[in-house]
């Protein structure tokens, strides 16, 4: 069983309807540390704010790539008996 096209859209389906969810809140939770409780400047700001969901980002997606991958080899298990 091949990894399908259909698979990979339902992966990435997945992987930006999770980031939405959570980096919009996250998003919010930021800029109001950032500009309300630090003061920092805009580079500031930026800065931090990549990192955070650089970090998250990369955090996610291996985890939803883990959690795919285990499904898809369950699959082929089933499908190869």
């Amino acid at each position: 069983m091949a990894y399908t096209k259909l698979m990979a859209f339902k992966e990435a389906l997945s992987d930006t309807g999770i980031a939405a969810i959570v980096n919009i809140p996250l998003n919010f939770v930021l800029l109001h540390l950032c500009i309300n409780i630090w003061q920092i400047g805009t580079m500031w700001t930026s800065v931090i704010m990549t990192t955070f969901f650089t970090l998250f980002g990369i955090t996610r997606k291996t985890y939803i790539r883990l959690w795919f991958d285990k499904e898809f080899l369950k699959k082929q298990a089933k499908n190869t008996k």
